[in-house]
């Protein structure tokens, strides 16, 4: 065997909801594949974007040697983040090495970690490239000094898919109206990436096995939450970072209205999917409503911070009528009388009954 050579693969940032169909996926795929097959190569990669994890995990379950470059200082933990890395992308030890970009904010790391890739390579392959964007202005920095392979390249497109369940001009189905005043639906939508407790190489073995799907879309959460038992608590937006579930009392006809687009969080709202669970059966739990106060000025005293809520400035939320659960929610527990799944339409109801065997009542939410 020759020389050992560092090669680094090049994709601009991609989008939150890559699916295996996508250009920049197939070329990344492809180039791995015929790479794969020389034991002088050195795969040089990163984490944290879809663009660079790719690459990670394909180089990975190629069996490719690894040089994995680590946002951050080397510290006394280097030891975990390597055991952290290998068991998130299922890497060989003996073939994976790690590199530090040295400390520094979030935003400087991740322009450090560009430069330190480009420097740590032998040979550049760009595959998709933003056009006057940062990693092609890099690269024609390094151009004199490196070995470029275009044979990968595929072009970028600022289009961007975004997965979703249209509820415009559906027409709701009467018998949505059983689900009354004694129940809290919990709506779940399209997650961008991984879920937050997957790791990095179950979504993106997923990704390659579906080529045609978002395999992180709505309909796949609510069968993961089925198949799985539970409802995992998220710390997001929570008050003092405290996990928990949220619940709306709201009815399925006054929230067809919140369940829109939105471009600040490039995700929607809800999407027609969801659980409904028995108000008593929550309150056993210790479920409670949410109490609203005007933005910037909270209550004072001895409150319990999870079950208050800022109005917020954009949109009025409590139209929703949220209720928390701390932690998170075992439906194992409960009845099955109650529990309710909530799907979009009879095409959908009929895939969950044959994919699940569960024997929870199924509503479709439009005709």
């Amino acid at each position: 065997m020759g020389k050992e050579l560092n090669i680094l693969l090049l994709n601009s940032a991609q989008g939150k909801y890559p699916r295996g169909c996508d250009p920049w996926v197939r070329a990344t795929e492809a180039a791995l594949k015929e790479l794969a097959g020389r034991p002088e190569i050195r795969l040089v990669t990163s984490t944290g974007l879809a663009s660079w994890e790719l690459s990670a995990y394909l180089g990975g379950a190629l069996g490719m040697k690894m040089l994995l470059i680590v946002p951050g200082a080397e510290t006394g933990t280097a030891g975990r983040e390597l055991e952290r890395r290998l068991d998130g992308f299922k890497l060989d030890r003996g073939r994976t090495r790690l590199a530090f970009t040295g400390p520094g904010p979030p935003r400087e790391l991740m322009a450090r970690r560009d430069r330190l890739a480009f420097e740590m390579a032998d040979i550049i392959c760009p595959v998709s490239l933003r056009p006057g964007g940062k990693l092609e202005k890099l690269l024609e920095e390094f151009v004199p000094a490196k070995k470029i392979v275009e044979k990968f390249r595929t072009a970028w497109s600022a289009k961007r898919f975004n997965p979703g369940y249209s509820v415009s001009g559906k027409e709701l189905d009467p018998r949505t109206s059983d689900l009354g005043l004694k129940w809290l639906f919990h709506w779940t939508r399209s997650n961008p990436g991984r879920w937050p407790d997957e790791p990095p190489w179950r979504f993106y073995h997923d990704l390659l096995a579906s080529p045609s799907a978002y395999v992180r879309d709505a309909r796949a959460t609510l069968k993961r939450m089925v198949l799985e038992g539970r409802l995992s608590g998220t710390i997001w937006r929570m008050p003092s970072g405290e996990k928990a579930v949220s619940f709306s009392a709201a009815p399925p006809s006054e929230m067809l209205s919140l369940m829109r687009w939105r471009k600040r969080y490039a995700h929607y709202s809800f999407e027609p999917y969801g659980l409904a669970v028995a108000k008593s059966a929550l309150e056993s739990l210790g479920a409670r409503l949410v109490t609203y106060y005007p933005t910037g000025c909270p209550p004072k005293g001895d409150i319990d911070r999870l079950f208050f809520q800022s109005a917020g400035r954009q949109g009025d939320w409590r139209v929703e009528r949220e209720w928390r659960l701390r932690g998170d929610l075992e439906l194992k527990g409960l009845d099955l009388r109650e529990v309710a799944l909530i799907v979009p339409d009879p095409l959908e109801k009929e895939h969950f009954a044959a994919a699940l065997n569960a024997d929870y009542r199924k509503f479709n939410l439009f005709k």
